[in-house]
């Protein structure tokens, strides 16, 4: 297992993962994908309906990156830069403006952002082709980008000379932001990884991210599936952008000081499997097949015991939500349900059969879900155990039937406070107790 706890072994990963990178490595962008992966649809995919505002986006990556524990204000990490920043928007220390650590990638200076259409945005010809060849580059025929600007959106902004690829589409009239595809590993292989083509060192950027950062969730070691949980990568994914090789010299450098350390390669590393868990007097169900919806293909999810396929949504509704979805499975398997998500009581449903009752606290994401828990929440689980149940619903898709997965007593597990009192449980975590309910 990897320590996250130490701090000389995180101080020791931040100089890893600089002198990796050298000298021009994209380093803000990097960590921007990082995030992208992390959140899932939280920072959607080109082609949805609705974007992300400059605002949320940094929020974000500020909340992703926090390391709170710092003496000082600079409690924002730039991990290949072995560097820490003031959080957006805020001053201290030797600023005295607001601080803008993600702005400049944000904007069409320095060449990450594009206003083309949803269709080129969805085009790897186009996201790949240099700036100096599109065909909405003003003035025409320029062979230079400083001082040009985009014909689509006018002037300004102007480039500043940087050829850097197209990560997210800006919308020219809401300026929201969506996402180039994060699975294409060839897209964002020039993002990831080095001008040298080394691959970044897996053990020293996960001390790097889940040191002092909501990921911990408790924990002081962490093993390489918990991060391709978290993050969401296929071993496939991983294996392109990241070396896991103990013997490589950028993990020797890091052993050198996080002794005993070891980690599985990522060839047998596990996405942190669900052990069948039942609740007392209730047996493990099959995971039924999710029904696809017409022009859609469902989202493949997670083999898991603990988890349940909801019924199709009504055809007649013109409007469906997760909740709804675990109220009516839980009907559908004898469960009388009581209504509670509007009464503040710290659960959204309470279920009663057979003389038990469970309180059932519903949390959804249209990505993967990192679960947070208010404080009302987390002293009902702690005061519920094995009563207090999430039912978490990922990949959420109105048009679709719900996988649900179910966690009994989550006050039992691992979580990171926060000074706005939540209790968050990273997806590695809650993922390896899911149950049987109903």
């Amino acid at each position: 297992m990897i320590p996250i706890g130490n701090p000389a072994v995180y101080d020791k990963a931040l100089e890893v993962l600089q002198s990796i990178s050298g000298n021009g490595f994209r380093g803000r962008a990097a960590q921007i994908f990082l995030a992208c992966k992390y959140y899932g649809n939280r920072i959607p995919p080109v082609g949805s309906p609705v974007g992300i505002d400059s605002r949320q986006l940094q929020y974000l990556l500020d909340e992703l990156y926090s390391k709170p524990s710092r003496s000082t204000p600079d409690t924002i990490a730039i991990i290949f830069d072995r560097d820490h920043k003031i959080p957006t928007g805020t001053t201290g220390g030797v600023l005295t403006v607001p601080s803008n650590i993600w702005r400049n990638n944000l904007n069409l200076q320095k060449g990450f952002v594009c206003y083309g259409s949803i269709h080129e945005m969805q085009t790897p010809g186009f996201v790949t082709a240099s700036r100096k060849a599109c065909p909405h580059l003003s003035p025409p025929g320029t062979q230079t980008l400083v001082g040009s600007h985009c014909a689509i959106k006018g002037t300004p902004p102007k480039y500043r000379g940087e050829d850097n690829p197209k990560m997210f589409r800006k919308d020219p009239v809401t300026g929201e932001y969506t996402v180039y595809d994060p699975t294409d590993t060839a897209f964002y292989s020039g993002i990831i990884r080095p001008a040298s083509g080394t691959k970044l060192p897996i053990a020293a950027l996960i001390v790097a991210l889940y040191y002092d950062s909501v990921l911990a969730a408790g924990r002081s070691h962490v093993d390489v599936g918990d991060f391709i949980t978290d993050f969401g990568f296929t071993p496939t994914e991983a294996s392109a952008y990241f070396d896991d090789d103990p013997a490589s010299a950028g993990h020797q450098q890091l052993l050198s000081v996080a002794t005993g350390a070891s980690w599985t390669r990522l060839a047998v590393a596990p996405a942190a499997p669900a052990p069948v868990i039942a609740l007392p007097g209730m047996s493990p169900v099959p995971i039924p097949k999710a029904a696809g919806a017409k022009g859609k293909t469902a989202l493949p999810q997670p083999a898991s015991i603990g988890a349940t396929t909801s019924p199709p949504p009504p055809a007649t509704s013109g409007w469906w939500d997760a909740q709804q979805a675990v109220r009516l499975t839980l009907e559908a398997a004898g469960w009388s349900v009581i209504d509670t998500s509007a009464m503040k009581v710290g659960y959204d449903l309470q279920i009663h059969k057979a003389g038990q009752i469970r309180m059932v606290e519903v949390k959804s994401s249209v990505g993967t879900c990192t679960a947070s828990l208010t404080d009302l929440e987390y002293r009902q689980a702690v005061a519920g155990r094995r009563n207090y149940v999430l039912a978490i619903v990922e990949n959420y898709d109105a048009k679709l039937p719900a996988m649900i997965q179910w966690v009994e007593d989550p006050a039992h597990l691992q979580m990171t406070q926060r000074q706005v009192v939540q209790y968050t449980l990273p997806r590695s975590v809650w993922r390896k107790q899911t149950s049987a309910i109903p």
